[in-house]
């Protein structure tokens, strides 16, 4: 098979399993763009409707979403690879990317348990201009509450509270075995390189190491 050495990621998991730290270390690493859905949405959520939806953890419509994020793909600095942080989140979203002809490389499946995704929603904090994510036990600010690069105030996110994680967890466990056997199957049929399952208990270095070398493994060699 050809290796596409263009770097094309998506990270996959249920909410709180670290896709998003994961997304923004893989971005620096390989200097290329992190697109993450749900940022993109909350930007574009001056319509009352989506800011509802996304505030009580519901899906957004395929048709929305799938134009979101096929308009950010279309941008210069997605010409060498990007990181797909929660995209797809259904079985249609999926399909959208191979019908559009929407090359991807690697999918990385970042599995962890109920009890630690409880744990790690509760306490995560974010920088919300910049998307940088942090957790007041397991990835704490050097300043307590505040941004290490710009010291602005860290808050938790609208969705982060126990009833609409659970609503969020329900929806993803509904929708990921389609998913899953979505990308084994790309795979055997030689569309993507690789599916990967990550164990999200490991910590932030560990599991970052396990991506890059899959990924080196088949990029560089």
């Amino acid at each position: 098979m050809n290796i596409d050495k263009n770097i094309r990621v998506i990270l996959i998991g249920a909410p709180g399993t670290g896709k998003g730290t994961q997304s923004n270390l893989l971005a620096k690493k390989y200097k290329i763009p992190k697109i993450s859905v749900g940022e993109l949405l909350r930007k574009l959520a001056v319509n009352n409707n989506i800011s509802n939806n996304i505030n009580l953890g519901d899906l957004i419509s395929d048709n929305i979403v799938c134009n979101v994020v096929k308009m950010r793909l279309c941008k210069d600095d997605c010409n060498n690879g990007f990181i797909l942080d929660g995209f797809p989140r259904s079985i249609n979203q999926a399909q959208y990317l191979t019908i559009n002809n929407i090359r991807i490389n690697f999918v990385f499946n970042i599995k962890l348990s109920y009890k630690i995704i409880i744990k790690r929603l509760l306490g995560r904090r974010i920088h919300e201009s910049s998307g940088r994510i942090y957790h007041i036990k397991y990835n704490p600010p050097i300043v307590g509450g505040l941004d290490n690069i710009t010291q602005e105030q860290l808050v938790s996110r609208k969705d982060d509270n126990i009833s609409i994680i659970n609503h969020r967890l329900k929806i993803h466990n509904k929708q990921i075995s389609n998913i899953i056997n979505y990308y084994k199957q790309e795979v055997k049929l030689g569309n993507i390189t690789s599916y990967t399952e990550i164990d999200g208990a490991k910590s932030i270095d560990l599991i970052l190491e396990e991506i890059i070398n899959k990924i080196n493994y088949f990029s560089f060699k």
